[in-house]
């Protein structure tokens, strides 16, 4: 049987000042939940309350409609295991002595035969690979062993509902993938109810379907991905100004921060006469783009879809930015954005793009502008691997290096040719 939880109302406070204040949602057995906020949200102290190694001062918390404060210590350990931020260890025992304290809520008439408790607790072992660690002292461990020997006691407990304190705060990459893909794992094949405390969400949204976000103390909105980490939610907890995007590879929703006092100053730096528009956008873009803007050129992109990286980078920095719907040609009115965002700078930089018969206009609309007298640079020199048009797209470029266009072999050589051209000027 899975396990049902409801928090409601929950508050409590130290010397007067709140910790967490009126905390109130439901979780349905099964359910995997990453648990989200800056420090002092109120994170840990939720989590204590629910396994009630803290009593709150005010609310109630369900396990399947039993408040918890009526269960026995007992009866609480062999409904929820707890993997806390502090896994250090009192006592000299050995890894494995550790982590058989995890059947100890079972042995007592409530356990499986002697043969199926070894099988259980090796079986932990393995699963969280500290076999090889079993006859070592606990006192010995690095930080991620120890998390991992936690992590296998807890395990050991079988619980219906695991709570995880920043269960990946001491691992390697490798170790959090393998740690959260346990825990997916027993979330789809054992029904487990999972909370775990995150403080990594691009790792969150990669393993995790429903989130909580803390702030103040409150719940300040519960969901998922998209209805959570929006950047008006990133900014009222964190305090910092986001840029929300799916990743190219996975899909997945993706989170890049910076302080919001970043913006105006790297806005106001920017010197318009020496503006450079970049066509296009995606990882053969984003190079010169971040190049070109570290080194104080002020920028315009485009044409580019929502989901493009180049996009989000425009949006973070308030750079001028032409939006292209996703699969759609280059519109009439587009090409006169473009062309007009082209006017307005004093360099025009074609990054090393695929071609195919949507975005042609583009390279129409560069070979336009530089007969108007705006210079213009192509990255790479070598287009055939990238022509998806039959030829229409190296005939074009052909013509841009006889209108004059300048072909250059990388970014380097971009920020060259254009410091030369100042120099020169």
């Amino acid at each position: 049987m899975s396990l049902n939880l409801r928090v409601q109302g929950l508050s409590i406070g130290y010397d007067s000042v709140p910790i967490l204040d009126g905390i109130d949602f439901e979780l349905h057995g099964g359910e995997m939940v990453a648990l989200l906020g800056p420090n002092g949200a109120g994170k840990s102290t939720l989590m204590r309350c629910i396994s009630r190694a803290l009593d709150p001062s005010k609310g109630t918390v369900l396990f399947n409609g039993r408040e918890a404060g009526s269960l026995s210590a007992g009866e609480i350990a062999r409904q929820l295991a707890v993997v806390p931020q502090d896994t250090g260890v009192d006592f000299d025992f050995t890894v494995e002595e550790v982590i058989r304290m995890g059947r100890f809520p079972h042995d007592r008439g409530f356990g499986k035969k002697k043969t199926e408790q070894e099988s259980i607790v090796l079986s932990a072992m393995e699963i969280t690979g500290i076999l090889p660690l079993r006859y070592r002292s606990a006192a010995t461990l690095s930080g991620g062993e120890r998390q991992r020997m936690v992590f296998a006691r807890a395990l050991c407990q079988e619980p219906k509902l695991l709570l995880l304190d920043e269960p990946t705060a001491n691992l390697d990459i490798g170790y959090q993938w393998e740690l959260l893909d346990i825990v997916l794992r027993l979330n789809q094949e054992k029904k487990v109810t999972v909370i775990a405390a995150i403080h990594d969400l691009n790792l969150a949204t990669l393993f995790f379907r429903q989130f909580i976000l803390l702030t103040g103390g409150k719940v300040l909105a519960i969901g998922s991905a998209e209805e959570v980490l929006t950047e008006e939610n990133i900014l009222s907890s964190y305090g910092v100004k986001a840029s929300i995007f799916r990743h190219p590879l996975h899909g997945r929703l993706q989170v890049s921060v910076g302080k919001e006092s970043m913006r105006p100053m790297q806005k106001r730096s920017r010197d318009e006469e020496k503006r450079v528009h970049v066509i296009g956008g995606g990882q053969e873009a984003l190079p010169v783009i971040e190049a070109l803007w570290e080194n104080e050129y002020s920028l315009s992109l485009g044409p580019v879809s929502r989901e493009d990286s180049g996009y989000h980078f425009a949006g973070f920095f308030d750079i001028p930015v032409i939006e292209n719907p996703p699969f759609s040609g280059i519109s009439d009115q587009m090409y006169q954005e473009h062309l007009k965002l082209m006017h307005e700078s004093k360099w025009i930089v074609l990054p090393p793009i695929s071609f195919g018969e949507g975005n042609l206009r583009n390279l129409e609309a560069m070979s336009e502008a530089i007969t108007q007298g705006i210079p213009g640079i192509v990255i790479g020199e070598q287009v055939e691997e990238r022509d998806f048009t039959g030829g229409k797209a190296s005939a074009l470029l052909k013509q841009l290096r006889e209108l004059g266009a300048v072909f250059v072999k990388d970014t380097a050589a971009v920020l060259n040719r254009i410091k030369k051209q100042i120099n020169k000027n």
